[in-house]
């Protein structure tokens, strides 16, 4: 089954592309977030502790993968598109 937001299945992947597909994807969340001139400990609150600091910072490393529901999410707190906090490629 492919993933809605990237195109891709799990099974597409090597492990290594979906290492640098999360450390994109976590580089497009931190530009966006910082584009809206919010801290990590902004974001929680804001969320009302739904995402917290410590996870989106995870997701904005490289160091968690986000889920589409979770992305979908983000997208609606910053006010944004989906495709907006992907990468380009």
């Amino acid at each position: 089954m492919r993933n809605a937001a990237t195109g891709y299945s799990r099974g597409d992947l090597t492990d290594d592309e979906a290492a640098r597909y999360a450390r994109a994807v976590g580089l497009r969340l931190r530009a966006v977030r910082r584009q809206k001139r919010l801290s990590l400990q902004a974001v929680e609150r804001t969320s009302g502790e739904e995402f917290k600091a410590s996870v989106l910072g995870a997701y904005e490393r490289g160091e968690r993968a986000i889920s589409v529901p979770r992305l979908q999410r983000l997208a609606q707190l910053y006010s944004v598109p989906v495709d907006q906090l992907l990468p380009a490629d």
